[in-house]
């Protein structure tokens, strides 16, 4: 009995460990772009497109204004005019830096739909 336990104990130490591995490792199968590949594919297309090619990110995040920041900033929009619709999407390990390494995180930014902003980070 006590072997069972710690065979199980062991088993279940290396599967949070392989999960924690495979996480941050590429999905074989899932197309990776190189840095100046993924910039002229993406750069100015919409939401629909990304979503087509890449599939859902792994997570999405829309910024937030700190409370008063109107005072220090500037005037607030009128009320009659269209404020843009800003939205950032999380993608990892999708853009590699060499032959065999990915940025840990890649971030697009959505203004109005089109993708305005990419960003790279490890």
């Amino acid at each position: 009995m006590k072997k069972l336990v710690t065979l199980l104990t062991l088993a279940a130490t290396l599967l949070s460990t392989a999960n924690i591995t495979l996480a941050d490792a590429p999905v074989k199968g899932k197309k990776t772009y190189k840095e100046m590949e993924f910039i002229q594919t993406f750069k100015g297309k919409n939401k629909e497109f990304v979503l087509a090619s890449l599939g859902q990110p792994m997570k999405k995040q829309s910024p937030t204004k700190p409370s008063n920041s109107e005072a220090y900033v500037g005037k607030a929009v009128p009320s009659g005019e269209k404020q843009d619709v800003i939205e950032m999407w999380y993608y990892t390990n999708i853009v590699q830096y060499n032959s065999k390494d990915t940025f840990k995180k890649t971030e697009m930014t959505f203004i109005n739909d089109k993708c305005t902003n990419l960003t790279f980070v490890n």
